[in-house]
């Protein structure tokens, strides 16, 4: 019987795990969603503005110094907004492979090049569709902070050094 109650107990502590890493997943991925589309916005604009200057300057007989800065400068804001939404859609992606990491308790390293599951540390074949990993398979990167009390480089997000155990979550905040 108490095998049961054991079994029922790790059932519902895992979809615990699950509903909870899912929902903060949702809250912050919609955020980032948000900020994408907003940062999109901007670039219809920016493209929609460059296309009317171009019009405009190419009715009136050629394009002189001014607008040609003017076109470069339009064209570096538009290339600044495309490497921030470049960077929120990996901020996107790496959320899910935090997200795989809180429900299996598994390292997700990155997504499968074939199918786009995701793959764990030692892998050697994708979960999902069974193509083998390769090195080619994108590494998230992790950030480090080096422990003040036994010097080892640790994830910064860490709350204890996982090699001494020193406490590290006041440090980190």
């Amino acid at each position: 019987m108490a095998d049961i109650f054991d079994e029922f107990s790790k059932n519902v502590s895992k979809t615990l795990r699950t509903v909870q890493a899912k929902s903060q997943t949702i809250v912050e991925s919609v955020k980032i969603k948000k900020e994408i589309s907003d940062f999109e916005s901007k670039l219809n604009l920016l493209f929609s503005e460059l296309g009317r200057m171009f019009y405009i300057s190419s009715k009136k007989n050629g394009l002189s110094k001014e607008r040609m800065e003017d076109f470069k400068g339009k064209c570096l804001e538009i290339s600044k907004l495309e490497d921030k939404v470049s960077e929120l859609k990996k901020e996107l992606e790496n959320l899910e492979l935090k997200e795989k990491e809180k429900i299996y308790g598994k390292v997700a390293i990155g997504k499968c090049p074939d199918c786009g599951g995701i793959i764990y540390k030692g892998d050697k074949f994708c979960g999902s569709c069974g193509a083998p990993v390769n090195i080619e398979v994108p590494q998230k990167s992790i950030d480090k902070i080096i422990c003040p009390n036994c010097g080892k480089e640790i994830p910064a997000d860490s709350k204890f050094c996982p090699e001494c155990g020193f406490p590290l979550e006041s440090k980190n905040k």
